[in-house]
Parts: structure tokens; C-alpha cells; sequence
């Protein structure tokens, strides 16, 4: 699928899942050299800067974030990439997925928004606002993320660390998802930086270094949510090793206290002649005698402060 917009001479054309006549389509209208034409017919599992003579060709991942608009991205589904050819007056992304967050900028973004000079204003003020609407998406879900951790906080000092063992694998999930796609971000935007300066001019350098002001802003949030998650799971995983010692504790406890009556009791179950017993106490003696020695190993067990 194919769309076209025009800011006043500036020229986005945003293609999903593209045909090989599409791809071939914008290749001749814009003189697309033949091997960045020929990567943008599949998915490729590296980001990387390529400088041409007439475009730069960039590739990023970005993290499938169900989490920015209110839903669950589906399993195997973890990163979503965009490709980018960077002209001087025009911009083509190809994505082999709907991404939400390009469909809203397609929906908000004006041509006033590219203030300035008709001859000053290039394709790369435009991948700026763009790059810089995708990362703010994320850092939309990374604040859902930060909200469910909190929540998490409560429900693990509310003893319930049982139950947070489920929901804190979804959220360590979800924070591997986007440090795996976004790791990659800083040494291709530093290529880009460089590349940038060189198919703009030094006069850009402000807005390359913005897109990767606005990453490292994301990604500090990521290694803050990271950080809460990683000394919350540590927090739940001591108060159940605490609640479970104590459960082992008490059963051991037990045990010892009832190991003295079950051999009083296999004692008297003795096909002999036994001292102490006769017909008309026998019950009762033994019964006695098991609560003398219960009473006994309980006040053992507290004196050494086991129970």
C-alpha cells in the first residue's frame, strides 16, 4: 500500500508492505540506486546508515509497542522496522507492518510545522519530526510500563508476591523488547550524524543531534524502568525465600515435635508385654504420655526460640 503527501513541495511517500512494482515505481521516480531498491523488498535484521549520491538509505527497529495506544502486541512480534530514504526534497519509509505511530503522524502532522525558508528547508526536517514523533510514541509506553511497576510495588508489599511473580515476567518482557530494538539506535544515529552533516551540510548538525537527544532521553527511561524492575523483582524474590524459609521452618519444627509421640506410638503398638499399660489404663497412659511429651518438645522448641 502506497501513500503520498506533499508539505508544500516536500514530498513523504510512505509505503507498507510494498509490491516489487511499487518499490519499483519509486525507484525510477526518484532515482533510487539498485541495491538500496533491492533491501527494501524484505525485512532486514541489522540497522545501518548508507550514504548515496542523491539520498541516505537508514534503517531502524523499533519496539512493536502495543503498550503506547492500549493493547498487547502479539507474540513473535517483538520489533517493527522502518526503512528511510532520505532525499533532499523528498521522504520514503517502507514498513512491512501498520505501525500505529506513523498512521497518527500521517493524521497531525502540517506543512506549518516546517517553519522557515521554502529553499532552507530540506526532506531532513521532516525525517526530524518524524523520527521525533516515534520516539515520544514510545516513550508513551514506557510510562505505562512505569505505571504497571508501581503498581507492582503495592501489590508485593501487600504480601500478594505470589501473584506478582506472573506480572513481573510480563513487564521484564516487554522492557527486552524495547532495549533489544533500540540498542542498536546509538552507533547508527552517530553514523547518521555523520553522514547527515555531510549530504546537509554542517547548518543540520542541530537537528541530528535533537534526534539523538530525543533517544537518549528514551533510553534513559528504559535503563530507569529497567533499574525499578530489576531491585522489585530482587525485593519479591527475598519475601518469598523469606515466606518460604518460614514454611519450611514451621513444618520442620513439626516434624521434630511429633517424632517423639510417633515412636511412643510405635512403641506401644508392640505385639508385647509392655510396662506401664494394663487393661483397664492402657489408653489413657499412652495418650497421656504423648501429650507430656508434646508439651515437653514445644516448650524445647520456644525456649530455642524455633517457634
Amino acid at each position: 500500500m502506497m501513500r503520498k503527501q506533499d508539505y508544500n513541495g516536500l514530498v513523504w511517500i510512505d509505503l507498507e508492505r510494498p509490491t516489487e512494482e511499487e518499490i519499483k515505481q519509486i525507484a525510477g521516480d526518484y532515482q533510487i540506486h539498485p541495491l538500496a531498491a533491492a533491501e527494501l523488498t524484505a525485512p532486514s535484521a541489522r540497522s545501518k546508515v548508507d550514504l548515496y549520491t542523491d539520498f541516505i538509505y537508514l534503517i531502524l527497529h523499533f519496539p512493536a509497542c502495543g503498550l503506547c495506544y492500549g493493547q498487547k502486541s502479539p507474540p513473535g512480534y517483538e520489533a517493527e522496522e522502518i526503512d528511510f530514504i532520505i532525499g533532499r526534497h523528498y521522504l520514503v519509509t517502507v514498513h512491512y507492518q501498520p505501525i500505529e505511530a506513523l498512521d497518527e503522524f500521517l493524521k497531525t502532522f502540517t506543512a506549518s510545522r516546517l517553519a522557515g525558508n521554502r529553499d532552507q528547508v530540506n526532506a531532513g526536517h521532516l525525517f526530524y519530526f518524524l523520527t521525533k514523533h516515534l520516539y515520544n510514541s514510545l516513550a508513551v509506553g514506557l510510562d505505562y510500563i512505569n505505571g504497571a511497576l508501581k503498581q507492582a510495588e503495592r501489590q508485593v508489599f501487600a504480601d500478594e508476591q505470589k501473584a506478582m511473580v506472573q506480572s513481573l515476567s510480563a513487564i521484564n518482557r516487554n522492557l527486552l523488547d524495547f532495549r533489544w530494538a533500540l540498542k542498536t539506535h546509538r552507533p547508527t544515529l552517530d553514523s547518521l550524524l555523520a553522514a547527515g552533516r555531510e549530504f546537509f551540510g554542517d547548518q543540520f548538525k542541530y537537528y541530528l543531534a535533537a534526534i539523538a537527544g530525543e533517544y537518549e532521553k528514551l533510553w534513559n527511561m528504559l535503563e530507569n524502568n529497567r533499574d525499578t524492575f530489576l531491585d522489585l523483582r530482587q525485593t519479591n524474590e527475598s519475601l518469598l525465600s523469606i515466606k518460604t524459609n518460614e514454611t519450611i521452618k514451621l513444618l520442620t519444627v513439626l516434624a521434630f515435635i511429633f517424632l517423639p509421640i510417633t515412636i511412643v506410638v510405635q512403641f506401644f503398638g508392640m505385639n508385647t508385654n509392655l510396662p506401664f499399660v494394663g487393661p483397664a489404663r492402657d489408653y489413657l497412659t499412652v495418650l497421656g504420655l504423648m501429650i507430656l511429651i508434646m508439651a515437653v518438645m514445644l516448650a524445647w522448641a520456644r525456649s530455642r526460640r524455633w517457634l
